[in-house]
């Protein structure tokens, strides 16, 4: 005797197996929302490090925001800010636009990171800044 034979006999397939497959159905339908969810938790806005600990009194309190990020943090060959790399101390000579001979000495960034905002509020890269 078959399966669907002994399914036949016995009513097998009722109001409680109807309700189990839309069920199925409805899951399967939302699946593909929840991988699509990923990428935008998952993004690495532009970002680069915290330099407030190179703050040290008033000569950098009085930089405007660029001038800080180009005496705390190094250029990529592209022109963008270092996402890594920090100057160990301010580079001032960067402000009056001449590259001295000597070159500056970077580290890791110390204090974290500071994320660009305008493209998402929130993403776990901005929540938990410790895994980049």
């Amino acid at each position: 005797m078959k399966f669907d034979n002994i399914l036949s006999e016995i009513n097998g397939f009722g109001k409680f197996q109807i309700k189990l497959v839309l069920i199925q159905i409805l899951s399967r339908i939302t699946l593909p929302c929840h991988f699509l969810l990923n990428n935008f938790m998952a993004a690495v806005p532009s970002h680069h490090c915290d330099i407030s600990a190179l703050d040290n009194g008033d000569l950098f309190g009085n930089l405007t925001l660029d001038q800080k990020l180009a005496v705390g943090i190094p250029a990529e060959q592209d022109g963008t800010l270092s996402s890594c790399q920090m100057f160990s101390v301010p580079q001032y000579q960067y402000l009056s636009g001449s590259n001295s001979s000597e070159d500056a000495f970077t580290v890791q960034c110390r204090n974290g990171w500071v994320y660009d905002n305008s493209t998402f509020k929130s993403t776990v890269a901005t929540e938990v800044s410790v895994i980049h």
